[in-house]
């Protein structure tokens, strides 16, 4: 009998102390030395060589070379929407279920910032790339599912939820040096596990990025720049969208059509790309081309999980995925957009890789 009580007692003190998170996002420094032990998840095998400078290219030239980036102004571009923080000084921009800020401070001003912002949250930063722009967190338990009162601490060092987030981060600069674009994307794994001949086995398999986390750390951010935090979830939010994408057979391979202008669908895919995890080395938005490099961490990913890739790895004729490809969006001159994935030397990718690929491109450009 008393141990019956002990129990009740322990479950009302439970929920009488626990309450909603404030956040969907849960993180804390606890998770770092949690995940160092613990969790099996991709590695980061190789990191790109990071410099002092940030060599972001300006964006907004007319040159067609390789690194020189064409763009157009985003508060001209049809669809988005543009909000203006109070006090001034960052604009939140929104493309259907897209959104991103432009920050009145220059990218190199805003690069410490952004890792000391990351580090409050509870992340580190494990990837950074200043000649691109990019940095990318470690993957912390999403503890959104725990107890969050006073009883939490001994619960969760038997409880997890099953979820890990990281972040990317990427900077882009404008045409005015002291103007810079802010791009937040998520990147999730969930926790899978079965018994087998006693023994339990555990995989992680890749979930879809969430766009009410990457609003909150857009929230975050804005609070941490000393926007009121009603001001902060009043300027960034979500939209509803229509269907406008769909993968179809062209040339002998599979493409993705989206039923929208070049302007959107560029933009567009540069996040998809980053919400998916590949790394965009260079892009030229005169001739249309991303160029992507696959990161041991993107093979280790794929190879790990039960789904993305998984049959191409397990098969008898697998593909060996190649260092680099090109993406080419293509403006159809019809108010339609054609995605396609080439290898580097203008041959067509393996299809299996191009299917799987154009159906997480897919997913994000909706």
């Amino acid at each position: 009998m008393l141990r019956v009580v002990i129990v009740v007692a322990l479950l009302s003190s439970l929920v009488a102390c626990s309450s909603a998170p404030e956040w969907k996002g849960v993180y804390s420094s606890e998770n770092k030395q949690k995940n160092n032990g613990k969790l099996v998840v991709p590695p980061d095998l190789s990191e790109p060589k990071s410099t002092q400078v940030l060599a972001l290219p300006n964006i907004t030239g007319s040159g067609t070379t390789y690194s020189a980036y064409n763009n157009v102004d985003v508060g001209t571009m049809a669809g988005t929407k543009i909000a203006s923080a109070k006090p001034p000084g960052v604009k939140v921009v929104r493309d259907g279920v897209s959104q991103w800020l432009e920050v009145n401070q220059s990218a190199e001003d805003l690069w410490p910032k952004l890792k000391s912002f990351f580090a409050e949250v509870g992340f580190e930063i494990k990837r950074e790339d200043k000649t691109i722009g990019v940095m990318e967190t470690n993957w912390l338990e999403n503890k959104i599912e725990l107890p969050t009162g006073w009883f939490s601490k001994l619960l969760n060092r038997i409880s997890a939820t099953g979820l890990r987030d990281r972040y990317r981060a990427r900077l882009e600069k404008t045409d005015n040096p002291d103007v810079t674009r802010v791009f937040i994307t998520h990147q999730g794994l969930k926790e899978h596990a079965f018994e087998e001949l006693s023994e339990i086995k555990v995989w992680w398999e890749t979930r879809p990025s969430d766009p009410e986390l990457e609003a909150e750390m857009y929230q975050r951010f804005l609070i941490f720049s000393d926007i009121s935090k009603k001001e902060s979830i009043k300027l960034v939010n979500k939209t509803a969208t229509k269907e406008r994408t769909k993968i179809i057979d062209k040339d002998a391979t599979k493409v993705l059509q989206v039923n929208e202008g070049f302007a959107r669908t560029w933009r567009r895919v540069g996040i998809a790309l980053d919400r998916i995890g590949l790394l965009v080395e260079d892009r030229n938005r005169s001739g249309g081309l991303y160029y992507l490099r696959i990161t041991d961490d993107f093979r280790e990913k794929v190879k790990e999980e039960k789904g993305w890739l998984s049959n191409i790895f397990s098969s008898s004729d697998s593909v060996k995925l190649k260092k680099r490809y090109l993406l080419s969006v293509n403006d159809e001159n019809n108010g339609t957009t054609i995605i396609s994935i080439y290898e580097t030397t203008g041959a067509k990718a393996d299809i299996r890789f191009v299917t799987q690929l154009l159906t997480d491109l897919k997913l994000y450009l909706n």
